[in-house]
């Protein structure tokens, strides 16, 4: 039994070492060094790999090619972008006006009118406003310039009188005559622009139009395609998201428009007090121009304040401090009032929007540079911020209690915490 004892042991330790459970009895091998082409080889066999040679990363060929691809790829698009940013801005100006006068057609929609009609009344209705805007704006503003281009030596030789007799009251010297002749020389060159520009800005109407009218018609297809590509339990969400995107894009329309009417009506009441020419025109004027943001108001009293000339040399200055204290109150008041209940952009995002806009694109840029950051800051409350905080394990009642969607509640499926619905997973 002791003989057999030991032969089992000895089979039992064999049978491990020929499995590799054990180590053989004696010295143990010495590692083979690496040679140069073993590690050519891995390198050539696992080219997307990073090696590691003498304890240094060796980039390969195929990272820096791939590299080198994205880069030009992406220099490639904003180039692209760059060449065709005057088209893009076009685009962007019709969905902003089509989502604007979306509510209209929906209403003739809701009346059995068909939507291609429905688009064609509106149209006509704000072709004929445009047309009354015109036949009450041109003849007096041509009549008015005419009169002013001709007294307006006169009005200059009496301004420079009375600022030469305040000059020797406060005893004080300024080169009036010559800022007064740089100042004409600046308006001279802004008129021949604004004349230069006129056509170009009647053909970018009309395609404003044109892609306006496919906008509205098409608009509801694109939507549904692009909603069919994301998972179907997410599909409220996203229908939600567009609805609310096109309500704030066309809530800035509806709330430019707005403003410039309450404006034009003050301004209009203010001049006709203050016995300036033509009250209704500078009302017009001021009230259009409105809708140019962080300029606008500038522009806008102007006219007022050169036609302050005609009663007196220093009743410009009157016009302007009663105007400015207008545009003040306007842009303090009427402004955030309108602007945050539809548009719901903080008053820094509001700024920091007009710069970029300004900064890539000039006027027309900031002009829609609102719409645009609120149609952004849908994407980030909605999809964004749920889609980091779910990556995150974090639930959704914090902000669900932080955001309430402006345009209205989520589709009736989706729930509700603590009065306030939350976005659908």
């Amino acid at each position: 039994m002791s003989q057999q004892q030991p032969e089992a042991v000895r089979l039992t330790r064999l049978a491990e070492r020929v499995v590799g459970t054990e180590p053989a009895e004696g010295p143990a091998p010495e590692p083979a060094e690496p040679r140069i082409g073993d590690v050519s080889d891995r390198v050539a066999t696992e080219p997307h790999k990073t090696s590691r040679r003498e304890g240094v990363n060796v980039i390969t060929v195929r990272t820096l090619v791939t590299a080198a691809l994205i880069v030009l790829g992406v220099v490639a698009l904003v180039a692209f972008l760059a060449s065709i940013i005057g088209i893009v801005l076009v685009v962007l100006v019709a969905i902003v006006f089509a989502e604007g006068i979306r509510p209209l057609v929906d209403d003739l929609n809701r009346r059995r009118v068909p939507r291609p009609v429905g688009i064609l009344i509106v149209y006509i209705a704000v072709l004929a406003f445009i047309a009354i805007m015109v036949l009450l704006l041109v003849q007096p503003i041509v009549s008015e310039a005419s009169s002013l281009a001709t007294n307006f030596p006169s009005y200059q030789q009496d301004f420079l009188k009375w600022f030469t007799g305040v000059e020797n009251q406060f005893h004080f010297n300024v080169n009036i005559a010559q800022q007064v002749s740089t100042f004409i020389d600046a308006t001279r060159n802004i008129l021949l622009a604004i004349g230069a520009t006129i056509f170009s800005i009647i053909v970018d109407f009309v395609l404003v139009l044109v892609v306006g009218f496919l906008w509205l018609v098409s608009s509801d297809r694109l939507k549904s395609f692009t909603v069919d590509l994301f998972p179907e339990a997410h599909h409220d969400l996203i229908v939600d998201i567009f609805r609310e995107m096109g309500f704030r894009m066309g809530g800035f329309l509806r709330a430019v428009a707005i403003n410039s009417l309450a404006l034009g009506l003050v301004v209009g009441v203010v001049c006709w007090l203050l016995r300036l020419p033509d009250p209704v025109i500078l009302g017009i004027f001021a009230g259009l121009t409105a809708a140019i943001p962080m300029v606008g108001g500038i522009i806008g009293v102007v006219p007022a304040v050169l036609l302050g000339f005609t009663i007196s040399p220093e009743y410009p200055i009157v016009v302007l401090v009663v105007l400015m204290v207008i545009q003040f109150v306007d842009a303090n008041t009427v402004v955030p009032m309108v602007m945050n209940r539809v548009v719901s952009l903080p008053a820094l995002g509001v700024v920091l929007a007009l710069l970029v806009g300004g900064a890539i694109q000039g006027l027309i840029g900031a002009i829609l540079a609102v719409p645009v950051a609120a149609a952004l800051q849908v994407l980030l409350v909605r999809a964004a911020v749920p889609a980091i905080h779910h990556a995150q394990g974090r639930t959704d009642q914090a902000y669900a209690k932080a955001y309430v969607p402006l345009s209205g509640s989520l589709k009736d499926s989706a729930p509700r915490m603590g009065g306030r619905r939350v976005n659908p997973r």
